[in-house]
């Protein structure tokens, strides 16, 4: 879902009309905006959408720190702070405002207070603040940086978004996912592996070796016994011999009924190839549902239905769509770039974007695939 969102990365484009008044979007040499260029040169703004996308996919937040000039007219510099090591202050009560992020790599990991020597603190502003606003804001509160969060919608929550795949850990199935490669780790580790148990009457070393048996030590009756059962394992082992015969004695028994002197049973293993790979593969596809992601883009098929592989159109049209579903949460990480060219009041006509590769038939086009921008 990453790599989705990213796509072939940002790019920028001119959306100024054409001559008959239309969009008509042109992929825009950035040298040609020097102060663009360089902002995203100081700010590594590829690696930086790289990160906040994976914090928005992950989290469904991300939290960017905005860094302005002396002056307050513009800002300098963006930087990404890891989702998973900011929090929110608690709201102040007399204004209903959460006024500041609080970070450390130590959240999660051990009880830190706020004003540990661990913590930073960030003054937040409100997303939904325009760029003139929050310049308002700073200059009168002399905020030199800030953090203005991005998210994908809230729906009954307070602080943070609850990112929509976490309903596979409420519900169990990434439990279940996780547990079939213990359970089955554990099995190799801990099953003994018997193929074999081979049961012998003591009258048939009786009648091998005659009156000669009753002679032997302990020590020798133990050796001849394990002769017999290495001779045995050898025969049923080795590929050599495979599909020979064991000859074994036969003898009466009180009953009068003929028994084997030898008898070889083969033990049936429980717990065979594919045990419990059923489970896992429901969880995976239960994953892959709560994810948005088609199984047959990573080759799992439609669960229940065959495994083979397909003509490809099924994964060319499922990446199409995935890709066009991504639109608003594109939207949602490119709101970092549009409060920027707001503050720093760049042309209105350029916008940024994300390039897709979009998958043809070769009789369409005969390369297969074009770019197209989202």
């Amino acid at each position: 879902m990453r790599k989705v969102h990213y796509g072939n990365g940002l790019i920028l484009v001119n959306n100024a009309p054409d001559e008959s008044g239309k969009k008509s979007p042109k992929l825009v040499d950035i040298n040609t905006y020097p102060a663009i260029r360089d902002f995203f040169k100081k700010s590594q703004l590829q690696r930086f959408y790289k990160e906040t996308i994976a914090d928005l996919e992950w989290f469904s937040i991300a939290f960017p720190e905005y860094i302005l000039s002396d002056n307050y007219k513009t800002i300098n510099r963006v930087k990404r702070h890891q989702a998973a090591w900011c929090r929110f202050e608690l709201m102040n009560s007399e204004n209903g405002l959460v006024e500041n992020v609080y970070i450390s790599q130590k959240f999660g990991k051990e009880a830190v207070s706020a004003d540990s020597e661990y913590v930073a603190e960030v003054p937040l502003i409100d997303s939904y603040w325009t760029a003139e606003e929050v310049r308002t804001f700073c200059q009168a509160n002399g905020i030199k940086k800030f953090i203005r969060p991005v998210y994908f919608p809230l729906i009954d929550e307070a602080y943070y978004p609850e990112a929509e795949w976490h309903a596979v850990v409420k519900n169990g199935w990434t439990k279940v996912g996780n547990s079939v490669p213990k359970f089955k780790e554990a099995i190799f580790n801990n099953q003994v592996s018997i193929k074999y148990l081979i049961e012998v009457d003591e009258r048939y070393f009786e009648t091998i070796y005659d009156t000669n048996w009753k002679d032997f030590t302990v020590d020798e009756r133990k050796e001849k016994r394990q002769e017999l059962i290495d001779s045995i394992n050898e025969n049923l082992t080795t590929n050599e011999n495979a599909g020979k015969s064991i000859a074994s004695l036969m003898f009466v028994d009180e009953k009068g009924l003929q028994v084997s002197a030898l008898k070889i049973t083969s033990i049936d293993d429980k717990f065979k190839d594919g045990s419990y790979l059923p489970e896992a593969e429901a969880a995976n596809s239960e994953i892959l549902f709560a994810q948005g992601v088609d199984p047959s883009l990573i080759g799992a098929g439609i669960p229940g239905g065959k495994l083979g592989a397909g003509s490809g159109s099924d994964k060319r049209i499922a990446f199409n769509i995935i890709q066009s579903l991504k639109k608003t949460d594109r939207e949602t990480s490119l709101e970092v770039f549009e409060f920027i060219k707001e503050y720093n009041q760049w042309p209105a006509e350029i916008e940024a974007s994300f390039e897709n590769v979009e998958f043809t038939t070769l009789d369409k086009n005969p390369t297969g695939s074009q770019t197209v921008t989202q």
